[in-house]
């Protein structure tokens, strides 16, 4: 075997080795780092509230899981909704604040959602001949100073290899639904890759 096929050889078996691990190094480095900062910070407060020598590692990652829980429990609550409304017409009110505190938000509930509920349905829409992947958000927008009868559309269109993309309203007819789940879309989408071969454009 010569040098150049041994160095062809090896590096196709790095990168092969390297597509096969980076997914799972990098996420569970994410998850290290998630839960290490929860064991930070909620850790520092459990202390205050315990006596000295109760602690034990992990207690901060334990008391913010619960916290969570709770907090989605109580969340369900006449009062705490109300209360949660009021806040958020307070921060609507500050300018910089609003832009943050809606994108933050609409973040959360985006990932807050199941499966399929959260993506939307995938479609595909037709862009000067181009077919890009979307996903409808909302069934019929209307958009203020349009008189189109509120029959949109918003779709997301998400960019690959990045988190990112663009909301655009289109007439119903410019969308063509996709018969493939939503989770498959996205991810084909994120990577730029197939989405398979039982994926068909609808008719």
């Amino acid at each position: 075997m010569s040098r150049k096929n041994l160095f062809e050889r090896l590096r196709n078996w790095f990168l092969q080795g390297l597509a096969l691990l980076a997914p799972l190094v990098i996420t569970i480095a994410f998850l290290v780092w998630l839960g290490r900062s929860v064991e930070l910070f909620m850790g520092d407060l459990v202390r205050v509230l315990m006596p000295d020598g109760w602690y034990l590692p992990g207690m901060g990652l334990v008391a913010g899981v619960v916290l969570t829980v709770v907090a989605g429990l109580i969340a369900n609550l006449f009062l705490v909704r109300w209360l949660l409304r009021f806040a958020e017409r307070v921060l609507d009110r500050i300018p910089l604040v609003k832009s943050l505190f809606q994108g933050i938000k609409d973040v959360s509930r985006f990932f807050a959602k199941d499966g399929d509920e959260g993506l939307g349905r995938p479609v595909a829409v037709d862009i000067q001949g181009m077919l890009l992947v979307g996903f409808v958000m909302q069934e019929r927008v209307a958009l203020p100073g349009i008189d189109d009868g509120g029959d949109r559309v918003a779709v997301f269109l998400p960019m690959s290899y990045q988190l990112g993309g663009f909301t655009v309203y289109l007439a119903r007819d410019r969308i063509r639904q996709l018969d493939v789940g939503a989770d498959r879309a996205m991810r084909a989408v994120l990577t730029g890759g197939s989405l398979g071969g039982d994926a068909s454009l609808g008719r």
